[in-house]
């Protein structure tokens, strides 16, 4: 089995799949809209419904990762996804295994959104379970990205900033290294941070053939965030960037938005990957407007250190704007490259037997 990187046409939001070479399958964050009253909206539950792998006809995540709770980056997952005890789930949604959220989440009392309060309260049931033989059941394993002391009673399943996630649903080798760049504790506990302040964001690496391939998947990171973890891992490069907030400009820059110039050092960070990077941007289609996110100023940054223009790809423009699909990276011995459309979904395929000689 290839690894996969998959990207789906959501308009503004994320919704990232990541399927590994072990057989194990995560995603981060989701935002299905309700394609009934528009045909024109990409379905994707039904696509999740035909390609997540099955146990026993019950369609699963290997683990769910939030970066953070606005509702475009976890919009539906009330609806499409179990958020309760393993044994009560409803076999036509999706069960997740392992369920990630950032610090912030459990911190803040505040109401966020329906999807957001849903995933918070589930969270609560499983963080319950610690310490209980319930604790590593499929479907009550939990885990906090990002450090607080607000929340040190529960250590023993935080993930801090710098650190990489050891196992995925128990497994050791699940086929990649996660490594958390953020949020970092001085964010999670500075009552003054906003939500974007401190979002998730992941270096996800896979290595093929003695070759290492990396993605950022980086949420809604504001510029000066950006610049901390770049500071904070000089070394640090890509294969396949998640433009942070959906090509928005303020994440790149913290000038004026029509005026204003890039930040140097994530220009020069951008810079480092020139020869070998894919840049996607999860928005609407980018046009040549006042409109940010996503920013068309900011897609020309990015352009600016591309190798070729065609390694730019936005969710909503791909193949084209009249009827986006998901956007697949395919990761093997012969390095990342874009899957054919084709070659994307399964196909059904109806065969009836016929006899011998039968019309």
């Amino acid at each position: 089995m290839e690894n996969c990187v998959i990207f789906f046409p959501v308009d503004n939001g994320d919704m990232t799949l990541i399927k590994t070479k072990s057989n194990v399958t995560f995603m981060i964050d989701c935002n299905i809209r309700n394609v009934e009253n528009d045909e024109n909206i990409y379905d994707c539950n039904e696509y999740l419904q035909k390609n997540l792998p099955k146990d026993n006809e019950q369609p699963y995540l290997d683990a769910f990762l939030l970066t953070h709770s606005d509702n475009d980056h976890c919009r539906g997952i009330s609806e499409y996804f179990n958020l309760c005890d393993p044994k009560k789930v409803d076999t036509s949604k999706i069960r997740i295994d392992e369920l990630y959220v950032p610090a912030r989440l459990m911190m803040d009392d505040e109401h966020y959104n329906d999807d957001a309060d849903a995933i918070k309260k589930e969270t609560k049931r499983r963080l319950d379970l610690i310490g209980t033989d319930e604790e590593t059941i499929s479907g009550n394993r939990i885990k906090i990205i990002g450090y607080s002391k607000k929340l040190e009673e529960y250590s023993s399943v935080i993930i801090p900033a710098g650190d990489s996630i050891s196992k995925l649903n128990g497994k050791d080798d699940y086929g990649a290294n996660i490594f958390i760049l953020r949020p970092v504790k001085k964010s999670n506990d500075d009552d003054d941070s906003e939500v974007n302040d401190c979002t998730a964001s992941f270096k996800i690496s896979f290595t093929v053939d003695e070759s290492t391939y990396d993605v950022i998947v980086a949420g809604d990171l504001v510029c000066d965030a950006w610049k901390e973890v770049i500071n904070l891992n000089p070394n640090m490069t890509f294969d396949l960037l998640l433009a942070p907030h959906h090509c928005s400009w303020h994440a790149i820059s913290n000038e004026d938005t029509h005026t204003g110039k890039a930040d140097s050092l994530i220009e020069k960070f951008l810079e480092k990957s020139k020869n070998i990077a894919y840049i996607v941007s999860s928005s609407k289609e980018i046009k040549k407007n006042d409109d940010n996110p996503p920013s068309y100023r900011a897609k020309n940054v990015y352009l600016k250190h591309l190798k070729n223009s065609d390694r730019f790809k936005c969710t909503s423009e791909y193949p084209n704007t009249e009827t986006p699909k998901p956007l697949t990276f395919s990761i093997t011995g012969q390095g990342l490259s874009i899957k054919p459309i084709e070659s994307n979904e399964k196909k059904s395929y109806t065969f009836v037997q016929k006899s011998y000689g039968s019309k």
